[in-house]
């Protein structure tokens, strides 16, 4: 009986505890240098929302969005969940919010292509809902180039949207050395360029590709993380991913992948806090 209480307390304890961990987050912050800037700029990254609500009516992450001052909202992919229509009404009414604070860009994630699919069963609620979406104001971006000011600098801005075979579970699909250039082209490679790609399985052929920087999502920080190792496993059931969370340097470019600031499916979160990412684009001298 003794034992039984144990495990049982143990129990209550965890779940209490994961309850107190999945509703905080906290916010990161990057620099990311570069030759192609004039000024320093900060943007914030908002990533793998997944519906989620940190305070009524998002209050919490929106407060501090907008302490970061952001020129720009940078959101790749997975703002709500795919089977579950009330976090649609959730991601929009945090959207309609957050272009008050600054210009949103939104690319797809896994969930939001899977929604696109006409055999989806909730297709039609998702064409509504991205009609509402553009209503507010809101830049959906498909896998396509646009030129966009932030400050006194002007940037390239991409996205890109895999094609959902690259999200099937248990492996990674490979991807051919000439997948980028075909679908993507630089089109002013003279300027910072900002690529937004939700799967960041990918994240040498974004450098390659010529990214300056790269924002990702998707593996969600790997849910269970062990210090100085890294997470346990992705969102598509591979073991211990490269690319789970945090800032890498490849090739002389950036790739940064947030850990994202929602959950589904399994709601843990262990050693891998939430997070809002902040980064600043500063001006970097050129060595003589």
């Amino acid at each position: 009986m003794i034992i039984l209480a144990i495990i049982l307390f143990v129990v209550l304890v965890s779940i209490l505890w994961q309850r107190w961990e999945l509703g905080k987050f906290e916010v990161t912050h990057y620099a990311v240098p570069s030759a192609k800037i004039k000024s320093p700029v900060s943007v914030a990254v908002i990533s793998d929302l997944h519906g989620f609500s940190y305070g009524e009516q998002n209050h919490r992450l929106l407060e501090e969005t907008a302490k970061i001052n952001p020129k720009a909202i940078f959101i790749p992919g997975d703002l709500l969940v795919s089977k579950y229509p009330r976090t649609y009404a959730s991601a929009l009414e945090t959207l309609a919010k957050l272009v008050k604070i600054a210009p949103v860009y939104y690319s797809y994630g896994n969930h939001e292509s899977r929604l696109r699919e006409e055999e989806c069963v909730n297709h039609e609620l998702f064409g509504q809902y991205m009609r509402d979406v553009r209503a507010l104001g809101v830049t959906v971006m498909g896998t396509e180039t646009r030129s966009i000011s932030l400050g006194e600098n002007q940037v390239m801005l991409s996205a890109l949207e895999l094609e959902l075979d690259y999200y099937e579970k248990g492996s990674i699909a490979p991807m051919e050395a000439s997948y980028m250039q075909g679908h993507l082209p630089l089109v002013e490679p003279e300027k910072f360029q900002v690529l937004l790609a939700h799967n960041p399985a990918y994240a040498e052929h974004y450098a390659r590709w010529g990214a300056d920087v790269t924002f990702c999502g998707h593996n969600h920080g790997g849910l269970v993380r062990i210090p100085g190792i890294g997470s346990l496993v992705s969102p598509q059931w591979t073991l211990f991913p490269k690319y789970d969370a945090g800032k890498f340097e490849i090739s002389g470019r950036s790739v940064i992948v947030s850990r994202g600031l929602g959950t589904h499916t399994f709601h843990v979160r262990v050693f891998n806090r939430a997070e809002l990412l902040a980064v600043e684009f500063q001006p970097k001298r050129q060595q003589a």
